[in-house]
């Protein structure tokens, strides 16, 4: 494990108060902490896809990611087996929105504590 994923650990657990997809950007944030990304992401459940940057911005795929709402991060791993450079968040209902490494123009953005104006536990 990275020291990125051991300062994001250190955080949790993270409430989650906003989520929202404006076209392909993904906006995540609660008390203390925020994630912006606007390269390759999916919210997956098990095996299940439920929605990702490439679906088409609908009510359905809106209201998965806005469904994030109210929900708490209380995990961090690697997205993939190879990579330890993308994260996902584990939910605490089993959901978990993957963060993966695309082009050099995708930015990500997650900011903890006061890089996000305040504590980041919730």
């Amino acid at each position: 494990m990275t020291d990125v994923f051991e300062e994001i650990s250190a955080c949790l657990p993270l409430m989650v108060d906003s989520a929202g997809q404006e076209q392909e950007i993904l906006h995540v944030s609660g008390p203390g902490w925020r994630l912006r990304v606007s390269g390759a992401w999916r919210l997956v459940q098990g095996t299940r896809i439920l929605t990702s940057r490439d679906a088409e911005v609908s009510d359905r795929t809106a209201g998965g990611v806005t469904s994030l709402a109210g929900a708490r991060v209380t995990g961090v791993r690697p997205q993939g087996a190879f990579n330890d450079l993308d994260i996902a968040l584990v939910l605490e209902d089993g959901r978990v929105p993957e963060v993966f490494g695309g082009f050099l123009w995708d930015t990500r953005l997650l900011a903890l504590g006061e890089l996000a104006g305040g504590s980041a536990r919730g």
